[in-house]
């Protein structure tokens, strides 16, 4: 994985979305900061968050040998994943309660 070549890309995304969330505070109507630009930039920090967690796993993803020689299976050991990941479900159900 190349850190820096992900680095300058995912420093173009944070830009981006700090200049979406300046601009959303910039437009919004005197008295009405908040109200009128706290979900834009929710949604544009939250976007942020997920196109980087995106690059940064597909980045992984690339520089994995084991994906380049064409026998990485996401699919692997399903049926352990499953009860595994079911198991986990019903105990962060559990705490919500």
């Amino acid at each position: 994985m190349d850190r820096q070549k992900l680095r300058r890309e995912l420093h173009a995304k944070v830009d981006a979305a700090l200049d979406k969330a300046m601009d959303a505070v910039s437009k919004a109507p005197d008295g009405r900061w908040i109200a009128s630009s706290e979900w834009v930039v929710r949604t544009a920090f939250a976007e942020l968050m997920g196109d980087c967690f995106q690059a940064i796993v597909q980045a992984r993803i690339d520089a994995d040998p084991a994906v380049a020689a064409g026998s990485f299976s996401p699919a692997r050991h399903t049926a352990f994943n499953s009860a595994v990941q079911s198991v986990a479900a019903a105990k962060r159900a559990d705490r919500r309660r």
